[in-house]
């Protein structure tokens, strides 16, 4: 008898637990629903940095609730996304690569999305840009190296994407750009790097919607 009332209160404390678990994670689910609204409504406004206000208080909420990994991956990715997005287009390129590092530490790896890998290879580019732009040695054997990495990420982005424009032109682009870095081609190279702009515009729209 004892047994039987034992089991009881375990099967009662079990189904309570689960119904928390149930309760957190829609509440999770609906605070980033209602972030996402609102950061997409403060990026129409022209407002950048509020909306990564927003991106980064729904990040911060979803950890503090331990709600991180129990949202839907697919969302997961969209908000992490979002955030290194905009924060590439402020030129914050180091911190849009520690935000892409937090979802590959949640995930155990992001090289399996093409968006991922096409921001990588456009973080990569940008930074052996602004290397060899603020050097006075213009060293074109370093930038060739950085390069490299650049051209790998667009590669791969592009084996996962083999449809997306962006991906196509910045792999050709990239792979255009070290074909020119050879002894014999220096001044080519030169004045092709000069003519690069290094000030961007944010993204007309939001980089990723919340999926339906």
């Amino acid at each position: 008898m004892a047994r039987k009332k034992y089991g009881k209160q375990v099967g009662k404390i079990v189904a309570a637990f689960a119904l928390l678990l149930v309760i957190i994670v829609g509440l999770s689910y609906g605070s980033l629903v209602r972030g996402m609204d609102q950061a997409a409504a403060e990026y129409s406004r022209g407002d950048v940095d509020a909306a990564l206000q927003q991106y980064a208080g729904i990040e911060q909420r979803l950890r503090s609730m331990g709600a991180i990994r129990l949202i839907p991956g697919k969302d997961r990715r969209n908000l992490i996304l979002n955030q290194a997005r905009l924060l590439y287009a402020q030129d914050r390129y180091d911190e849009a690569q520690d935000a892409m590092d937090r979802e590959t530490e949640i995930a155990g790896g992001t090289n399996d999305d093409g968006r991922f890998l096409l921001l990588k290879g456009e973080i990569a580019f940008r930074r052996a840009v602004k290397t060899y732009t603020d050097s006075t040695t213009k060293d074109t054997k370093r930038l060739e190296e950085s390069l490299r990495t650049a051209e790998d990420n667009l590669r791969d982005a592009l084996r996962l994407s083999p449809n997306d424009w962006d991906t196509k032109y910045n792999f050709e682009y990239v792979a255009h750009v070290r074909s020119l870095l050879n002894p014999q081609q220096t001044v080519q190279a030169n004045i092709i790097m000069n003519k690069i702009r290094t000030d961007k515009q944010p993204p007309t729209n939001l980089p990723i919607e919340l999926s339906p």
